[in-house]
């Protein structure tokens, strides 16, 4: 009976082993992992940036600011301090001439994109709070992916 009863908590040991996912599965099942790292750039704001096959920069991700009259309470990220963090990572020089601009809304989700020569920078809104903003180069060798 005693043998009986470690043969069986063998079992149920190795076989939640054998259950476990690993970076083999999901590399046979999804394709090599994105190429990607996260920067702290302000106290409470990071920006997420996705390279390239050539290590050039594809995509960054920033959080949406909010607009904030008087007084900032503590851990609030501002528009204005999105908009320093923008003009430092990708000058305007870097962007190059602004082309066109445009606003889609559907019911309560909101995309303001602004394209330039050489980038787009689009910012996402859930009921007119942002969730987020991304920075899409146009490099050819950077590869094509939907927006979040």
């Amino acid at each position: 009976m005693n043998f009986a009863i470690r043969f069986a908590v063998l079992l149920i040991v190795t076989s939640s082993a054998f259950a476990q996912i690993d970076t083999f599965n999901l590399r046979s099942k999804y394709g090599a992992p994105l190429d990607r790292e996260t920067f702290t750039v302000r106290p409470g704001i990071e920006m997420v940036v996705d390279y390239g096959p050539s290590k050039q920069v594809c995509r960054i991700q920033l959080p949406s600011g909010v607009q904030i009259v008087g007084e900032v309470p503590p851990s609030v990220i501002t528009k204005q301090q999105i908009d320093e963090v923008l003009n430092e990572v990708v000058p305007p020089s870097l962007r190059g001439k602004e082309l066109n601009g445009m606003a889609m809304a559907s019911g309560v989700g909101m995309m303001l994109s602004n394209e330039y020569e050489h980038v787009t920078i689009m910012e996402f809104k859930n009921a007119g709070v942002g969730t987020g903003i991304t920075v899409t180069f146009k490099d050819p060798a950077c590869p094509k992916k939907a927006a979040p």
